[in-house]
């Protein structure tokens, strides 16, 4: 049987559902550079989904984003680069978590020490932190804008060994990014569980797998009951 000491949590996509954020806080922006546009029709629509597919899951900068909305609407430079800077200011506010994140972080904890690592700003990834009220489960914390180094850095995951005071065989991790979260965990020797709910998405390496955040504690039980 493994001895697991710790379940550790990536944030956006697997705590948060962050494509509802992002969804939300694009909708907002795009009504202020199309402020002609009704917001409920397809053309509104349109231009929100473009959005969502340049911004491929969060993992390219925003400025990338707007000038991809500048480029495609003829929209002036400077307005939707000052949307771009601006973007972390208030994105917390849109943070949506997943469903039966709290109850079963509260389950955990009775039996588990409980971190998160997360990649991002500094600022920015706290203030997602401080708003869904979740820091007060996690005995450590790790925001890789504090350190300088980001997932799937195999020294981010031993960091968060340290501050739990557990071997990189007894930490469970969870994330919904395989390079990022899955990769990094392995190359950490930490045993990664991968989050993603699109279940007709391939995946051709033998990694558990969950298709909801409320399988974690069923797939908890399975690894630790795996024999070595």
């Amino acid at each position: 049987m493994k001895n697991i000491k710790a379940i550790v949590f990536d944030f956006d996509g697997t705590l948060s559902l962050r494509s509802h954020a992002a969804y939300d806080k694009y909708r907002h922006d795009i009504k202020i550079l199309f402020p002609e546009v009704d917001d409920t029709s397809i053309e509104f629509e349109a231009i929100v989904q473009n959005c969502m597919t340049w911004d491929q899951y969060g993992t390219v900068s925003k400025r990338f984003v707007f000038d991809q909305l500048a480029k495609t609407y003829k929209l002036d430079i400077e307005v939707t680069n000052d949307l771009a800077s601006k973007w972390l200011d208030n994105f917390h506010e849109y943070q949506v978590l997943r469903e039966g994140v709290v109850e079963t972080l509260k389950e955990l904890k009775k039996h588990y020490k409980i971190g998160c690592i997360t990649n991002g700003d500094s600022k920015g990834q706290h203030s997602k932190l401080d708003y869904t009220d979740l820091k007060q489960y996690f005995d450590s914390v790790i925001v890789s804008g504090d350190f300088g180094i980001h997932k799937p850095d195999p020294r981010i995951f031993m960091e968060s060994c340290k501050q739990l005071n557990v071997l990189p065989e007894e930490m469970i991790y969870v994330g919904d990014t395989f390079y990022a979260d899955v990769y990094g965990a392995t190359l950490a020797d930490c045993t990664p569980v991968w989050l993603w709910p699109d279940k007709e998405r391939p995946c051709n390496t033998d990694v558990h797998r969950i298709y909801s955040f409320t399988e974690i504690i069923k797939k908890i039980e399975e690894i630790k009951n795996q024999v070595d």
